[in-house]
């Protein structure tokens, strides 16, 4: 790709980058919701495999800490954005 053809992209990318950085309150509570249930099913199927056996423990703890820290950062997002 030629310069002048990156730099006519990245005019045409920019945009859109930028209006997708400012999503309105209830879609920002939306994605939320969305990260929340992800989390949630991540600590579910791991029980589920954790009770069958599947998974040494170190993977266990792993995730039970992903898990713990990712649900932190969206109850301090949330805060951020609630009225």
């Amino acid at each position: 790709m030629g310069r002048g053809r990156g730099r006519l992209l990245l005019l045409a990318i920019t945009p859109a980058l930028l209006t997708g950085c400012h999503s309105s309150p209830e879609k920002e509570q939306e994605k939320l919701r969305q990260e929340l249930t992800s989390w949630d099913a991540t600590a579910q199927l791991t029980r589920e495999l954790t009770d069958r056996g599947a998974l040494p423990q170190v993977y266990v703890r792993q995730v039970s800490e992903a898990v713990e820290q990712g649900k932190q950062k969206l109850q301090e997002r949330a805060a951020k954005s609630a009225p």
